[in-house]
């Protein structure tokens, strides 16, 4: 398709004002650069011809829905992409969610009615989960395993996974739990669910779950520890007027900051997760820097390659002679004559 210029285009340049109006604060930098980027591949369509040429005569036409529904469609085929890619015809679906709700937030600041055609979304493959035997050994595991005495992390990865057997939350969902959900009194802990798949037309809806013996028991150990974590002042009793947060979930030991106590996003939560022993890492599959393996005799070093990539095996060198011995024969001994 032929580039047209459209820089100056009177939709283009109040696209672009109404773009800076919608990055200003509250919103975040993440959300603004998605709209920077919907103006950018808007102004794209409109140049490669995937979208009317009289789309330029005023937002009001940019943000029409045969505009949006041609947009959408050149950006779902890949005809926007600036650099070419390995999968051109295969966008992601959480690239097409991002671009609707950026859409939703232009046509709501311009005051311009919403509307956007309907595709569908991609089937979700269900993971299969715990059975029920292997989940009653491991909270019967839990019961044994929760009891005063563990360090930090180790409380809290127990009360995670109680918590995760009993309720099936997701890491958006842990990470969101503050303390007043938790009702130990009465054994139950309230979840915010969130929409699958970021579903405009579904509310999160709230649940209260009952816990197991084993789960109370991991979060009542835990909640002891969390609060000598996030107390705010190590003199006054604990509480929570002395607490710098009410996040459930908070870090143990983070890096590169004085104090533990800080509440546990997504890849904290992961990094909780991961096995430290180098040994378990491999089994898990996790990456681990190792050293490289020694230089041995007959052994495969990463210096002796051969052009397929395989390794060459190293002869061994000769025996020094002074440590070798020479092998025994049952031949009788050679006697010199007498000269």
């Amino acid at each position: 398709m032929a580039d047209v210029t459209a820089a100056a285009a009177p939709s283009i340049e109040a696209l672009a004002a109404l773009v800076e109006r919608a990055c200003e604060p509250p919103t975040g930098t993440s959300r603004a650069k998605q709209l920077r980027w919907i103006a950018g591949e808007l102004r794209t369509a409109l140049e490669r011809g995937a979208i009317a040429k009289t789309a330029a005569g005023s937002l009001a036409l940019l943000l029409a829905p045969d505009t949006l529904a041609a947009y959408l469609t050149a950006a779902e085929r890949g005809l926007l992409r600036r650099k070419p890619t390995a999968r051109p015809g295969q966008p992601s679906s959480a690239s097409m969610r991002v671009r609707e709700d950026c859409l939703r937030i232009l046509s709501t600041r311009a005051g311009l009615p919403v509307t956007l055609p309907d595709r569908n979304p991609p089937q979700v493959a269900l993971r299969p989960v715990v059975a029920a035997r292997p989940r009653s050994i491991l909270l019967g595991h839990l019961e044994h395993s929760a009891r005063p005495g563990r360090s930090a992390s180790r409380s809290r990865i127990l009360a995670i996974i109680g918590t995760v057997l009993d309720t099936g939350c997701r890491a958006g969902e842990l990470c969101a739990l503050r303390t007043d959900d938790v009702d130990l009194h009465h054994g139950t802990i309230r979840l915010t669910r969130l929409p699958q798949r970021r579903n405009p037309h579904r509310t999160p809806a709230i649940e209260t779950v009952a816990l197991s013996r084993s789960t109370r028991a991991a979060l009542r150990h835990w909640l002891t520890v969390r609060s000598h974590l996030v107390a705010r002042d190590t003199t006054e009793p604990t509480g929570p007027d002395n607490e710098t947060t009410d996040a459930l979930w908070v870090s143990t030991a983070p890096s590169g900051h004085p104090r533990p106590g800080l509440p546990l996003q997504f890849r904290g939560l992961a990094r909780g997760l991961r096995p430290r022993d180098p040994r378990a890492q491999r089994r898990h599959g996790h990456r681990t820097r190792l050293a490289p393996p020694a230089t041995t005799h007959g052994t495969a070093t990463p210096r002796h390659r051969t052009r397929t990539g395989r390794p060459r095996r190293c002869n061994p060198p000769p025996p020094h002679p002074r440590t070798c011995r020479q092998p025994r024969s049952n031949a009788p001994p050679i006697v010199e004559a007498a000269q």
